[in-house]
């Protein structure tokens, strides 16, 4: 009897071997022992694809199948030539499939394939994809018909691995490349070529990706509602409706109409489609000028409309006219001049080209027209900067003062109360902003909005029992102001006595039923800083306005609204002083030594950076250089965040350090020209034993 200790065939197939009576299952009869199945010894397990692992005795019995897969690159005859040649689509499988049809061809190659590893030191993985795309380029070398892999083939192959062309090239299987006359070097890196025009797979509209960016993207958000169009009729595509992209577009541009037809309107995809190279900037080069103004010079104008600028955003313009590259060129000197960013005077001067193409260069242009054609071509920054230079040129006409969002909330406000009410409101508001019989300061639309919010709950109340307010009496006025706690009372009394004064000022109420309304209130007295927090503190910074900001606040207490209306002719060196003009008066500020040598440094740096600015402030950024803003508050405020404080508590403990040193509140008030009020406070935070309830 022949015993069988390693058996391949029951190895790979253990349950169609046990049918065969040819031999028999040999099994232990142990006392106590369990009877299990028999199972074949070493590894025995599935891979992925669903073959064994078998181990090495079960491959010399069984060797495995040779791969070599007839359909991928057949060989063609040596030096037949292809009438049209096709691209070359090497995928990884495709190295699977034809692992043995060139192992001679590969085993001579090894030694150039240890020597690049070697040289380059690369990774065994390398080996290995090495490896595949050799065998796939002499694959698509025979089904090419040719002897040498030719240089097209490198740059069809999967990854394109790195050190390939240099193993190729020392075996001499490379050919020359025929297009530069050149051999490709080992370690050359050769560019992909550039993706031919092409038609997109789903909205077919003419581009160079076989997908184009807009399909992407209405891929992404409808990816998991794929079927046939119900219109156009193609298969498997994102749908929206029922509908794919190409004909939601269309209905939406042409109407419901087109749903009962199938065609489909071709398009170009993407702004990006022709690129600029040689042959194209020539083209541009050479093309007539035939670039008329659409709008005649002298037309009259029988009704403004808004225009669409939309469609000019990604068009190709026409060549300048004389006049219009003059215009162009006046602007690129102002730019210049003023430092603009590059990105932003591009912007802007497309904004200016289509302007004057379209309109004409010595027109004058509307400002709605310039910010809706920065709007439509997605400019980059501001435009206020072109707004500034036409105007410079007298070539503009401003648009009407714009109502700011304090003033639309409180016309909105008063104007959902009834008709009386509503009338006695508006009244107030006039009597605030200067409109009444007797002259008063003007008072800013941002405080009335907060007069209304604190009492909106009130004015509420009233117009459920009242019909016009002349009916509100005293205890009403009260309960309104005693229904809420803490400053939120004291918020509400002083609005409340505002409206009724000024109701009984135009005569509108015959009494005031705020005389004699008294509410008290948890002032906040100022505090000091720890002298170590102010230490050091102009070295925070090397820019010359922020020196300059951190030096009028900390040592002469100037406030951010002092510091942004600055303009050039309060500064008066000669006398090193500073004029702050204030609505209630005006304010002198006798500068130290610290302060004039900043105020000097700065005014040089402001006149290096923006010799032609036309803006008058003392303080000028990027943004307002080219025009006659001021900065904004933020700006200001944020000079103070590397040293990790705040403007208004700089300023505070400035008042409260002078405070310190007398007791007499007009001596502030003439330093710091604070109101007697805000003196008063600071007296007393200072020596807490003066007597006398703080001034409020």
């Amino acid at each position: 009897m022949a015993i069988t200790e390693y058996d391949a065939a029951w190895y790979y197939e253990p349950v169609r071997a046990a049918r065969l009576p040819v031999w028999t299952q040999l099994s232990f009869c142990l006392p106590a022992s369990i009877r299990r199945p028999a199972a074949p010894t070493g590894t025995y397990r599935l891979q992925t694809d669903g073959r064994y692992h078998a181990p090495g005795w079960a491959r010399a019995q069984r060797p495995a199948a040779v791969l070599d897969d007839g359909r991928v690159c057949p060989p063609a005859v040596r030096g037949q030539m292809a009438m049209f040649p096709a691209p070359y689509r090497l995928l990884d499988h495709h190295a699977v499939l034809l692992r043995d049809r060139f192992q001679g061809d590969l085993e001579r190659l090894k030694p150039l394939i240890n020597e690049v590893q070697t040289e380059h030191r690369l990774s065994r993985t390398w080996r290995v994809t090495a490896t595949d795309a050799l065998a796939l380029a002499l694959a698509a070398r025979d089904a090419a018909g040719q002897d040498l892999v030719d240089a097209t083939i490198l740059d069809a192959l999967p990854h394109r691995p790195s050190g390939v062309a240099a193993v190729l090239h020392k075996s001499g299987l490379l050919a020359p490349d025929i297009e530069h006359g050149v051999v490709v070097l080992p370690h050359a890196q050769r560019a992909r070529p550039q993706s031919q025009p092409r038609s997109c797979d789903h909205c077919l509209s003419w581009g160079r990706n076989q997908v184009c960016e807009a399909c992407r993207g209405w891929r992404r958000i409808y990816a998991d509602q794929r079927g046939c169009c119900s219109r156009c009729g193609a298969g498997l595509l994102p749908l929206r409706n029922g509908r794919c992209r190409d004909c939601t577009r269309q209905r939406r541009q042409l109407g419901p109409d087109t749903d009962t037809s199938t065609w489909r309107q071709l398009r170009f995809a993407g702004r990006f489609l022709a690129r600029e190279g040689p042959a194209r900037r020539e083209l541009l080069a050479d093309r007539s000028e035939f670039s008329p103004p659409a709008v005649l010079e002298g037309q009259a104008t029988i009704f403004e409309i808004e225009r669409d600028w939309r469609p000019l955003a990604g068009a190709l313009l026409p060549a300048p006219l004389p006049p219009v590259k003059s215009l162009l060129a006046d602007f690129a000197r102002y730019t210049t001049e003023n430092r603009w960013d590059r990105s932003v005077h591009e912007s802007s001067a497309r904004v200016l080209r289509v302007a004057a193409t379209w309109l004409g260069a010595d027109t004058v242009f509307r400002e709605e027209d310039i910010r809706a054609m920065h709007r439509a071509f997605g400019g980059m920054g501001r435009i206020r900067g072109l707004v500034a230079f036409l105007d410079q040129r007298e070539q503009l006409v401003h648009s009407p003062p714009r109502r700011n969002r304090h003033e639309a909330f409180v016309r909105r406000t008063i104007a959902a109360f009834p008709p009386r009410i509503s009338d006695e409101l508006g009244t107030w508001v006039g009597v605030l902003r200067g409109t009444g019989r007797s002259h008063h300061r003007v008072t800013d639309y941002a405080t009335l909005r907060r007069y209304l919010i604190y009492l909106a709950t009130a004015l509420a109340d009233w117009t459920t029992r009242y019909t016009t307010l002349r009916q509100v009496t005293e205890p009403d006025v009260k309960a309104a102001v005693t229904a809420v706690k803490g400053p939120r009372a004291h918020e509400r009394a002083v609005a409340a006595r505002s409206l009724f004064r000024a109701l009984k000022h135009a005569k509108l109420v015959f009494v005031d039923p705020t005389r004699g309304l008294r509410v008290t209130r948890q002032e906040l007295l100022p505090t000091t800083l720890a002298p170590d927090r102010l230490a050091g503190l102009l070295e925070t910074s090397s820019n010359p306005a922020t020196r300059l900001v951190l030096a009028l606040v900390a040592l002469h207490a100037t406030s951010g609204t002092d510091l942004r209306n600055l303009v050039l002719s309060d500064v008066l060196l000669t006398r090193r002083q500073l004029l702050i003009r204030r609505p209630h008066g005006r304010h002198v500020v006798h500068l130290d030594n610290t302060t004039a040598d900043l105020l000097h440094a700065w005014l040089r740096y402001r006149h290096q950076r923006w010799p032609r600015t036309v803006n008058a402030h003392l303080l000028v950024t990027q943004q307002t250089a080219s025009a006659t803003d001021p900065v904004s508050a933020d700006y200001v405020y944020r000079r103070f965040d590397p040293a990790g404080l705040t403007l208004r508590a700089v300023r505070a403990d400035r008042i409260l350090d002078e405070a310190r040193e007398t007791e007499d509140p007009v001596h502030l008030v003439r330093v710091f020209g604070i109101s007697i009020t805000t003196a008063m406070k600071y007296i007393h935070a200072a020596h807490p034993h003066r007597a006398g309830p703080v001034p409020h």
